[in-house]
Order: structure tokens, then sequence, then C-alpha cells
């Protein structure tokens, strides 16, 4: 069953959010380790998805004057394809658009475009490198 868990930074929960990221961004992806923390997190509304119980995916939002940022959408190798990335996102975009967001943006490995696409989301600029993975910043007009 899939259950979803908004938490923040202090939260005990937060570890378990990390500790995805860690294994998808650090050791999967091979990111930084000192660059997917950051001070952002402290501020950020974070979600945390289970299946039966099992902490397998989470996500983040930013809340700004001009709009709202998802980043940090995480789920475990052996999860993804069974819609948590989808409920994560859309959890997300609910929370945004309750915090009264017009926009909302990230920025998407490329790989993960049409993903975004399928739930609205419209490539925008040029593609950059973050940690050796080619991006491309994403926008949701809302």
């Amino acid at each position: 069953m899939k259950t979803i868990k908004q938490i923040r930074y202090e939260s005990s929960d937060f570890a378990l959010a990390h500790k995805i990221r860690v294994e998808v961004f650090v050791e999967e992806q091979r990111c930084p380790i000192e660059l997917e923390l950051d001070d952002h997190d402290q501020t950020a509304l974070h979600l945390l998805v289970f299946d039966g119980g099992l902490p397998v995916g989470c996500g983040r939002l930013l809340t700004f004057p001009e709009y709202s940022q998802i980043g940090r959408v995480a789920v475990l190798k052996e999860k993804r394809g069974e819609g948590f990335g989808r409920l994560i996102c859309e959890k997300l975009l609910e929370i945004a658009v309750k915090n009264g967001a017009k926009k909302v943006i990230l920025h998407a490995q490329c790989q993960a475009v049409k993903f975004y696409e399928q739930l609205g989301f419209v490539a925008e600029g040029e593609i950059f490198d973050d940690c050796g993975i080619d991006h491309i910043s994403m926008v949701k007009i809302i």
C-alpha cells in the first residue's frame, strides 16, 4: 500500500528521506555528498512515500515569492516504474497550488523529461550539467 507523509527537516523522518537521496544521488548517480544536502533542506517542505510501511521515495518543495520549485525527487531503483515518483510530484504540485503558487519549476535530468511532461511541465532553456548529468529547466504554469 502506497502512503505519503509530509515531513520537515527537524523531524526524525528526514533521516529516512536523506538515506534515500544518498542512495539514489550519491551512490547510484555519483553526485558528491557535499552537493546533495544544502541550505534549502532546512526551509523546504519534504515528502516521504512508503510502500507497505517501508520508505521508498522522497521529494521536496521550495517556496519563493514568484514560484515554487520541486526538487530532490528520488525513488529507490527497485521501486521505479510503480508510480511512486508520480505520487510524490502530484502531491508536491497540490501543495504548491494550496500555497498560492502560479508557477512551479524543476530541474529535470534529461532522461526524465518525458515523465515530467506527463505531469504538465514544459522544458525551457538550454541543457546544463549538474553533477555530470545533463539537466534542463522545466516549468508548469498553474
